[in-house]
């Protein structure tokens, strides 16, 4: 009973396929084909300079706010240079080198707003992220150092 089923259905669709195929060959190919015409889609408009430059500053605020604070808690620029370089060199360097890595970390998505896709930002910030974690984490160790000292 189903090696019949079997072989009906294999009768069925062997001439399906041999339908398609003759209807395949039926249309000429090669003639000649309607012109396509493209409809380019129109440039996106550019947003009012003072919404870019409102977006700027929301961008920057962060390190404003850091400055801020550090002015009211009384650190001015004198002072850290001072404290910076009053400990051991290499406490400067941990301290100088963790700051210039977020400084880097700042200038690459600057880099990424202006001419760097996606790939690119992130292959640099993944080596950048592991500089500035490191330098981080050795900077703070030494300032918890010293104020342990003292």
């Amino acid at each position: 009973m189903t090696r019949t089923i079997m072989s009906v259905v294999g009768l069925i669709i062997a001439t399906s396929v041999a339908s398609l195929v003759q209807a395949a060959g039926d249309e000429d190919v090669f003639e000649l084909q309607p012109e396509i015409h493209h409809v380019f889609k129109e440039a996106e408009k550019m947003p009012p300079a003072a919404f870019s430059k409102l977006f700027a500053l929301i961008t920057l605020s962060p390190w404003l706010i850091l400055i801020g604070g550090w002015l009211q808690l009384g650190y001015t620029p004198g002072k850290v240079i001072s404290e910076l370089t009053s400990g051991s060199t290499v406490r400067t360097v941990y301290i100088s080198s963790f700051l210039a890595s977020l400084v880097g970390l700042e200038y690459l998505f600057y880099l990424y707003w202006t001419q760097l896709n996606l790939f690119q930002t992130l292959t640099y910030l993944g080596g950048l992220s592991i500089v500035t974690f490191f330098t981080g984490q050795r900077a703070l160790s030494s300032i918890q150092t010293a104020r342990l000292k003292k």
